[in-house]
């Protein structure tokens, strides 16, 4: 008797298939043409273990074989259990392999990879997953990206990065800038793809704190592969807390929904983000002397604004796809890489983004506090505020990259672009209490030039040239370059890596700079061009754990918010110098890691840096259980020099400088136990631990603004695979 499964009944002949009315008793003559096939897919079916009997009657002299009468019920169940095995059998039996041209193969079999993409010319950044307890030990952007930042002291709320090269600016809408370290844009999104289902859950606070005082951080991932090349990712995170003083709650929101698709010549990145941030101000402390003189609950003192309220929000969609077209005139015969060769790429960037301010106040005539504190400067309304800043930001990138020879050359590719920027901005003007509420347009347009090559992995180098031929900033021109030497000792698996950088921009000073209209601040300017050069140079050796950095930059016309809060703009040149050393060490069991910023800025009125910021982690590091629990057990001290830390007026969202308090000058203490527990990243800290311990408890982290007090903190981390 002859066996065959119901994978391959397909294989029979058609007439053999479709016999609805066929009887019982009537029997189906099969060719021996048709017996080869139907024994070939007893061989190569392996799906399923259902078999069909077939009544073997062969005669010797005869090349016929009688097979058993089939039912019509019975050949349409074959028919659909046939299409069942063969999906079985061909989809989910069959290696999928990711086939693209942006990745070589050392990082398309990893079992999950992340980049970010740069939105000129659709240019991946590969980026390292941060799973381990050390990546997660900082919960906050100032420490995890910085040493230390001025900020308002509660999670979530506005923040300016200590060092000069690492700050962000938003110019376009310059109100979103100090939110920037929290949350995602199309230039820093991360992209995901993996090869089984990846999620994150991450929580940081104060969960057993007071509820006046708790601090709340919360982040979820989730990213997956529907197929080899097309991936879905959404992301939500908040931070937020009550903070220390009355009226600063803080709930900072971004949500983002996302995609990409690695092709073998089509790739795209793209989606959906949002962010909000709802903070209640409070101005800050009224009354100085009753944090730097006095021992009392911190909750109990004053500030100067009780009924204030800023919102911001921000809507973007983006996409960022790029086609190539392979011409193969330099292909190696033997080479098989997808993208090797001469190659041709087409692509487009689009964005649609929308930003949104509103303040809000309700100040009386009779507190003299609050009116003092806006200088008394009451433009529109003389109790009531209601500040309101909009920007709508349609732009679109065409451009075409040449890859004259290969993806691994000296000149690797050759780029040109053109873009078109629309804006729209809204802002206040007294006119329009006659006219009505209008808003301002511009039409920009610019070109783009970029050129990038590589030697093996000892060298790579790109350059990137934007200059604007039409619109607001007709003449604006920037120029970026890169460059990277890399060596492989033998016994540095990692390698050493040396990276140098230069930037130079000449720039018309965006809308808000220009044209602001408030309840408390009004200007009208006609700023010129803002022009800097920055050089920076970086050596990494990661086996040793070692980065050290150096940075100039030379500014002439830079815009900043004088004393009174006010744009105005520096009409001599000035210079900045920062260098940065990180360094960890380890003894037996001990490890001691240091981050150490050094900044010199020759105009201390105009950009106030300190001079010397420090962030310290000694810790002991043992196996609890071996194998599956580490421990950490040490402390966490930062410092930096006493300078005139910048002020922060709620009407504006935005730092201002000062020259009425210098604040730093002391130690800022946090007792830890970090833990990895199998692939959960846990800690419990003791913030602020030596507040208790010193009699001046002048903790600021901003002119008037304080850092978190002493209490417990907890955090963890948990990413999970899906198999």
């Amino acid at each position: 008797m002859l066996l065959f499964t119901a994978q391959r009944v397909n294989a029979l002949p058609s007439s053999f298939l479709q016999q609805d009315t066929v009887k019982k008793s009537k029997t189906v003559d099969i060719k021996t043409t048709a017996q080869d096939t139907v024994s070939k897919a007893a061989n190569d079916s392996t799906a399923l273990n259902d078999t069909i009997s077939v009544n073997d009657t062969t005669k010797s002299n005869d090349t016929t074989n009688t097979v058993k009468a089939l039912t019509a019920k019975e050949i349409k169940q074959l028919q659909r259990d046939s299409i069942r095995a063969h999906k079985d059998s061909l989809i989910r039996n069959t290696p999928r392999v990711l086939r693209t041209y942006l990745f070589n193969d050392k990082t398309i079999y990893q079992r999950m990879f992340l980049w970010k993409t740069d939105t000129y010319f659709n240019e991946p950044t590969l980026i390292k997953p941060d799973t381990l307890y050390n990546d997660n030990f900082e919960d906050q952007p100032q420490y995890r990206n910085d040493v230390n930042a001025v900020s308002l002291g509660v999670a979530g709320s506005a923040m300016e990065y200590f060092n000069y090269f690492k700050r962000e600016d938003f110019q376009l809408f310059p109100f979103l800038t100090p939110y920037l370290p929290y949350t995602y844009t199309p230039q820093n999104m991360r992209f995901y793809n993996v090869k089984t289902p990846y999620t994150e859950f991450s929580y940081y606070g104060t969960l057993f704190a007071n509820k006046k005082k708790e601090e709340t951080n919360i982040k979820f991932l989730h990213t997956q592969n529907f197929t080899p090349a097309f991936n879905f990712n959404i992301l939500y995170q908040r931070y937020g807390g009550n903070g220390m003083l009355i009226d600063e709650k803080t709930d900072n929101r971004t949500f983002a929904l996302t995609a990409n698709y690695l092709g073998k010549k089509y790739v795209a990145q793209g989606g959906y983000m949002f962010s909000r941030v709802k903070r209640e101000e409070n101005g800050g402390i009224s009354d100085l002397s009753m944090v730097t003189d006095t021992i009392i609950d911190i909750r109990t003192v004053p500030v100067i604004l009780s009924d204030a309220d800023t919102q911001i929000k921000r809507n973007t969609f983006f996409i960022s796809h790029s086609y190539g077209i392979p011409i193969n005139l330099f292909k190696q015969k033997d080479s098989s890489s997808i993208g090797d060769g001469t190659v041709t790429y087409f692509g487009h960037y689009g964005e649609y983004s929308t930003y949104n301010k509103k303040y809000t106040d309700n100040i009386s005539m009779s507190n003299t506090a609050e009116r003092d504190f806006y200088h008394g400067n009451f433009f529109i309304n003389p109790t009531i505020s209601a500040d309101s800043a909009r920007l709508m930001r349609l732009e679109n990138r065409f451009y075409i990259r040449v890859q004259p020879w290969a993806k691994e050359a000296i000149v690797s590719k050759v780029d040109a672009g053109i873009g078109y920027q629309l804006l729209s901005f809204y802002n206040f003007n007294k006119d329009y209490f006659i006219t009505g509420n209008r808003n301002s347009t511009q039409n920009n347009i610019y070109m783009y030039f970029g050129a990038s090559g590589q030697f093996k992995k000892y060298f790579s180098w790109n350059g990137l040239g934007i200059y604007h031929f039409a619109g607001y900033f007709k003449n604006n021109f920037s120029i970026d370059g890169n460059v990277k030497f890399s060596a492989y000792p033998a016994n540095l698996e990692q390698g050493m890596h040396l990276t140098g950088h230069i930037s130079i921009y000449n720039k018309r000073p965006d809308y808000f700079y220009n044209r602001y209209y408030s309840n408390h601040y009004i200007w009208d300017n006609d700023f010129g061009n803002t022009t800097e050069t920055k050089i920076e140079a970086k050596f990494e050796i990661p086996d040793w754990k070692t980065e050290v950095f150096f940075g100039y930059s030379m500014l002439n016309n830079n815009i900043y918010l004088d004393t009174l809060a006010q744009a105005k703009q520096n009409s001599e040149a000035m210079s900045i110098m920062t260098a940065y050393l990180q360094k960890n060490f380890k003894v037996w069991k001990l490890h001691f890691d240091h981050k150490v910023l050094f900044q010199l800025s020759s105009k201390q009125n105009v950009v106030p840096l300190p001079k010397l910021s420090l962030n310290l982690r000694y810790y002991l590091e043992f196996d609890l259980v071996k194998n599956v629990l580490k421990t950490q057990l040490g402390a966490n001290a930062t410092f930096y020099t006493k300078y005139y830390a910048p002020g922060y007026s709620p009407a504006l969202g935005m730092f201002y400088n000062q020259d009425q308090m210098e604040i730093g000058g002391k130690p800022y203490l946090d007792i830890f136990v970090n833990l990895q527990w199998k692939r959960a990243c846990i800690f419990v800290k003791y913030i602020n631990a030596a507040q208790n311990t010193l009699t001046n408890k002048e903790y600021f982290s901003a002119y008037r603004y304080i850092k978190p007090q002493s209490s417990l903190k907890f955090g963890v981390y948990w990413p999970f695979f899906l198999h």
